[in-house]
């Protein structure tokens, strides 16, 4: 079976690592193509046996399964490429939450899927979320599952989860490594304390804390209790957090969901400018 990817950029790159260093595909079963050709065949200097395709008809030509990984008009546009190229035993994946399967079943009539991956999947570890409807087959489904356990642990949400379960899985490293700055920097501000060794010490303890959860010596909330002895320095400090970062998240999550809803809009009317 051979495996497309569409699209070189950073989620690309990161299920293209994921897909070849949990060894799910090997390497010469693995075609990609991507706009800017150079930046696809600067990726065969770490996997020499991936192939490098010119062009999306000849994707449709060698590919059983073809994830989509560029930004939300470009998806409609390589979709609609694909049309009438594809036949009902392919598979074309969206990687973006705002492309609904509605979507590309608007456009194409092979198979169809979303799988979100994480930037924790290079590490084969973390989430991806799987979303299916009617016009996958139980094998197709099967494979695209089996493969994504290889490298991950898929979840399978549905169309009104996508967001708030991307903004988990997918922003959330991003949102966790802005609150870990912001701490460092605050440390450097506050204290005696130098930002390399600070870095150094709050990496140092994330990858504990991740042992900790991995391991199942305790859940968020038991380790967080854990540490807080009551009347303790850690209790003292969590006051100051209560005080500013719940409100905080919950604009995060309004955010992402307005420019969410503003891109559905936006794909609905590249769709029918199509259709």
């Amino acid at each position: 079976m051979n495996w497309g990817i569409i699209g070189t950029g950073n989620m690309g790159t990161v299920l293209l690592n994921a897909l070849v260093d949990s060894r799910a595909v090997d390497q010469r079963n693995i075609y990609i193509h991507n706009r800017t050709l150079l930046k696809a065949y600067r990726l065969k200097e770490t996997y020499p046996d991936v192939h490098i395709l010119q062009t999306v008809d000849a994707m449709a030509a060698s590919c059983d399964i073809i994830f989509i990984c560029t930004k939300p008009k470009d998806i409609i546009s390589v979709a609609n490429r694909l049309d009438q190229k594809l036949s009902e035993d392919q598979l074309v994946v969206s990687i973006t939450s705002s492309i609904s399967l509605d979507h590309l079943n608007h456009i194409l009539s092979c198979q169809t899927a979303r799988l979100i991956p994480s930037i924790t999947n290079s590490a084969l570890r973390g989430k991806t979320l799987l979303t299916f409807n009617d016009s996958i087959s139980d094998e197709m489904k099967y494979i695209l599952w089996q493969t994504s356990k290889l490298f991950s642990t898929p979840v399978e949400i549905s169309e009104s989860q996508v967001r708030i379960a991307s903004d988990l899985v997918s922003c959330g490293p991003a949102f966790v490594s802005y609150l870990l700055e912001e701490l460092i920097e605050a440390a450097t501000s506050e204290a005696d304390i130098g930002k390399e060794l600070a870095t150094e010490l709050v990496e140092s303890m994330m990858i504990g804390y991740g042992e900790l959860l991995k391991q199942d010596h305790f859940d968020l909330t038991s380790l967080k209790e854990k540490v807080m002895v009551k009347g303790g320095i850690t209790g003292v400090g969590m006051k100051g957090l209560e005080q500013s970062v719940p409100a905080g998240f919950n604009e995060v999550f309004i955010k992402t969901h307005t420019k969410f809803n503003r891109e559905k809009v936006h794909v609905d009317e590249w769709i029918n400018q199509i259709i």
